[in-house]
């Protein structure tokens, strides 16, 4: 079977392993699964580069509708409609929820790789005008962007540095000692990580338009 092929379904086999208990290893698993990821992506990099523009525009923008349609139907759908039924004990629906958003971390840790090396190739050949464009082919040129162009960098960087290793172990933490009926420390981290999910999708969205605009322009 080729790299390309035997990369994500190992990774999928990875992932579907390691959500099935969220509190055992599972900083390790994440972390295993971003290094994975970030490797997939830095040897997807080559490919996305021969690609033409409108191709590369649209791969990335169908990554994006993707990662906001999954991240929508979770954070906001999904996790507040639960709470509306009355027969799961709260308690029950909490544990569900965890399950839920630890599985949902280790998918979005995977899409925000290829999504940062995806937009750095769009910006790197000046596709979007309104993001600006990158003079250097390395990683280094970031700092001439503006805020326009790190927008579509955001999402993936609220994913790997404030959710993945930082909040979301705190807020697996706290469910499981609300699961386990003990006394709940750090309550407010909740209200941090929906914040960082609205802040996250509304990146998703500005950059994606951008994207979409670019595209019917090429």
């Amino acid at each position: 079977m080729p790299v390309h092929v035997l990369c994500p379904v190992s990774l999928s086999t990875v992932c579907l392993s390691v959500c099935r208990h969220p509190n055992e290893h599972a900083g390790r698993s994440t972390g295993i699964i971003a290094a994975i990821s970030v490797g997939i992506a830095a040897a997807a990099r080559p490919y996305g580069a021969r690609m033409t523009g409108p191709g590369l525009l649209l791969s990335v923008g169908a990554l994006q509708c993707c990662w906001l349609g999954a991240n929508m139907a979770i954070s906001f759908l999904e996790a507040p409609v639960k709470f509306v039924s009355p027969t799961p004990s709260r308690r029950n629906l909490v544990d569900v929820g965890r399950h839920v958003f630890s599985a949902m971390n280790k998918v979005e840790v995977v899409l925000a790789a290829l999504d940062i090396v995806g937009w750095h190739l769009v910006l790197q050949r000046g596709l979007v005008p309104s993001a600006g464009s990158l003079s250097s082919s390395s990683f280094l040129g970031l700092r001439q962007l503006g805020w326009k162009g790190w927008l579509g960098f955001a999402p993936g960087l609220i994913v790997y540095v404030f959710q993945s290793f930082t909040f979301l172990p705190t807020l697996r933490s706290v469910g499981a000692r609300f699961v386990e009926g003990k006394p709940v420390e750090n309550a407010k981290v909740h209200g941090v990580y929906v914040g960082l999910e609205a802040l996250k999708i509304t990146a998703l969205v500005a950059s994606t338009i951008g994207i979409g605009r670019a595209l019917l322009k090429a």
